[in-house]
């Protein structure tokens, strides 16, 4: 069998309650190499002890978060000449990376499937290619990667739901299903954030204005398995905006009942390989928060791929 190694982040929600529910899953499996990190700067010389190492597929025990610095660490790096396949576990808090690209279940049933299926020599077939959302900043600084990316109000909820409901510890779904409510509420009550945004769609003007939420995945489904439904297919990105105001956020309201959103009025969804953003004010990449200043726009594109491992639980 070919090496695997397992990072872990042990700050991650899961892997903060202490039972260490992974070691006895990894106990006796050969070929294999167990990484736990507790500060997310270790990220990338963990990943080059794995190119060292000679790991052909890496598993991340962490949320969407440290998913995505794996993947930074992967894409900007230079330790791997051949980038090896990845496993998400579904171990942080939302997950959605895990579940729109790899492995769904417990984290302890997912691990299970994935060593069952390479133990039978069956890994490869459950390896499949996917653009990866990459935005830069300015040329000073190294891309980040993710599959999430939003900005305008939805960065309050993120906040909101970072603040307040998270430390109630309800169920994920419950947790999520209370924080869209609250950023909806916000927004009818004209609370939120009015920020201006300006879209390009490789480089020219395409929409400008305030935002309830501007939004850009690689994913093919979200939160609460809401789905985008674009007229086209061409992109290798989804692009999704609903304008500020009472009744384009009234208007959405049928779509996430639906859990399918579609362009409308005061709503855009479609399909794209590149945009740029130029706004200032904070935006989140796969639950992590940063800020923007309109003199530095951002540039997204899904010119980049990794391969992820999709075992059925």
């Amino acid at each position: 069998m070919s090496l695997i190694a397992v990072i872990t982040n042990n700050g991650s929600t899961r892997n903060l309650r202490g039972d260490n529910w992974i070691d006895p899953i990894l106990a006796g499996e050969p070929d294999l190499l167990h990484f736990r990190i507790d500060h997310i700067d270790a990220v990338a010389d963990t990943v080059r002890q794995c190119a060292a190492a000679g790991a052909e597929t890496i598993v991340v025990n962490g949320g969407d978060g440290t998913a995505g610095l794996i993947f930074a660490a992967l894409l900007n790096g230079t330790a791997y000449q051949t980038l090896p396949a990845v496993a998400l576990l579904p171990a942080g808090k939302t997950n959605m990376t895990t579940a729109g690209w790899s492995l769904t279940g417990t984290p302890e049933a997912a691990l299970t499937a994935l060593l069952r299926a390479r133990r039978a020599g069956q890994l490869a077939r459950y390896v499949v290619t996917r653009p990866v959302l990459t935005l830069r900043q300015s040329d000073s600084t190294p891309p980040l990667y993710g599959a999430f990316f939003g900005a305008a109000d939805v960065v309050e909820g993120i906040r909101f739901c970072r603040r307040y409901i998270y430390p109630l510890k309800m169920p994920n779904v419950l947790s999520h299903v209370t924080a869209m409510a609250v950023l909806l509420w916000r927004s009818l009550r004209g609370l939120g954030n009015h920020d201006t945004v300006a879209i390009y769609e490789n480089d020219r003007a395409f929409e400008h204005g305030q935002f309830f939420v501007v939004a850009v995945t690689a994913l093919d489904e979200l939160l609460l398995g809401i789905t985008l439904a674009p007229k086209t297919s061409a992109g290798s990105l989804y692009y999704a905006s609903v304008r500020s105001g009472v009744m384009a956020v009234l208007r959405l309201l049928p779509n996430i009942m639906q859990r399918r959103i579609m362009t409308g009025a005061g709503r855009t969804v479609q399909r794209m390989e590149r945009l740029t953003l130029t706004f200032t004010g904070s935006y989140t990449l796969d639950g992590e928060l940063y800020e923007a200043r309109a003199e530095q726009p951002l540039v997204l594109d899904g010119s980049s791929s990794l391969r992820f491992i999709r075992v059925p639980a």
